[in-house]
């Protein structure tokens, strides 16, 4: 697993803030699928002035990247906002991968003797901003102990409250008018769901072992996205809902079997702030399916 690791140094004024945050803080970033690091090491340095504005640094043996920051309290919140603007000119990443400028809403929390500062991040891809970055969480502990502890107890719900998982099995409620078969394979059980936007964007990626499985992806009946590579590092795909459709029909269509049958993907679909998790199992009879209903 890709491990990052987050530096933000941050000036702030206390006068609007409670709570006494001053000093060094430990943290993980939990993302839902779609990301190749669902978490994240990053540290925070809090230090008294008048203003919040920092950097964080984001790095492993094939990716370095700093971005600036700027800051504000409102409330009991603490809210950071990385900027386009404020990208060091030589970063580097590996080839695919999306840059998300994101912007992080904290909350202060006790818990016992246990202080945590708590929240979420939504972002948006450094070179689109109409494509939107997969939601993460935010935790950060005064020590190392306290933070693993945490983590360790919370992981999987955390990560879970960033999706909403839609089974394969649940069958749509509206079906586009598209015959069967599909280049001599079946329509695999659909499922189908609601999206609130009209640009969306897919991230497909290999849940189990990589083993070669290549697909292509169809959006009512017509060719999206040709004999796509699954691996670990998810490829992104943007549609538009054709509205002339009352659901539009995403089709995965196995190319191989790769080397270990079924063909086998996870699909996460990004719909503004709402990311869904599908399961996707195709072979060389049946092809996968997914509905999609616009209500704006």
């Amino acid at each position: 697993m890709r491990v990052s690791l987050i530096l933000i140094m941050l000036l702030f004024c206390t006068g609007l803030f409670a709570q006494n945050i001053n000093g060094k803080w430990y943290g993980k970033i939990l993302q839902g699928p779609g990301e190749l690091c669902q978490v994240c090491d990053f540290d925070v340095n809090l230090k008294a002035n008048k203003k919040i504005s920092g950097m964080t640094y984001s790095f492993d043996d094939d990716f370095d990247i700093r971005i600036g920051l700027s800051g504000y309290f409102k409330d009991d919140s603490i809210y950071l906002n990385e900027h386009k603007e404020l990208i060091m000119a030589d970063f580097i990443r590996p080839d695919g991968w999306n840059v998300c400028i994101k912007s992080f809403a904290l909350k202060y929390h006790k818990i016992g003797s246990k202080e945590y500062l708590l929240g979420r991040g939504t972002g948006y891809s450094v070179e689109d901003a109409d494509s939107i970055c997969i939601p993460a969480k935010i935790v950060l502990s005064r020590n190392l102990p306290d933070l693993n502890d945490y983590v360790d107890q919370k992981k999987d719900s955390i990560i879970a409250s960033l999706v909403t998982p839609v089974p394969l099995s649940s069958p749509p409620t509206t079906l586009a008018n598209f015959a069967e078969p599909f280049k001599n394979t079946s329509i695999k059980k659909a499922t189908e769901i609601v999206v609130h936007h009209t640009n969306l964007l897919i991230r497909l990626r290999d849940y189990l072992k990589i083993d070669n499985d290549t697909v292509t992806v169809y959006q009512n009946r017509r060719m999206l996205k040709q004999r796509i590579w699954i691996s670990k590092r998810p490829v992104e795909i943007e549609l538009t809902i054709d509205k002339k459709y009352p659901v539009n029909e995403i089709l995965l269509f196995a190319e191989n079997l790769g080397q270990i049958p079924p063909n086998t993907s996870e699909l996460t679909l990004l719909d503004g702030d709402k990311s869904y998790r599908i399961m996707i199992e195709s072979d060389l009879q049946k092809t996968a399916a997914i509905y999609l209903k616009y209500e704006p």
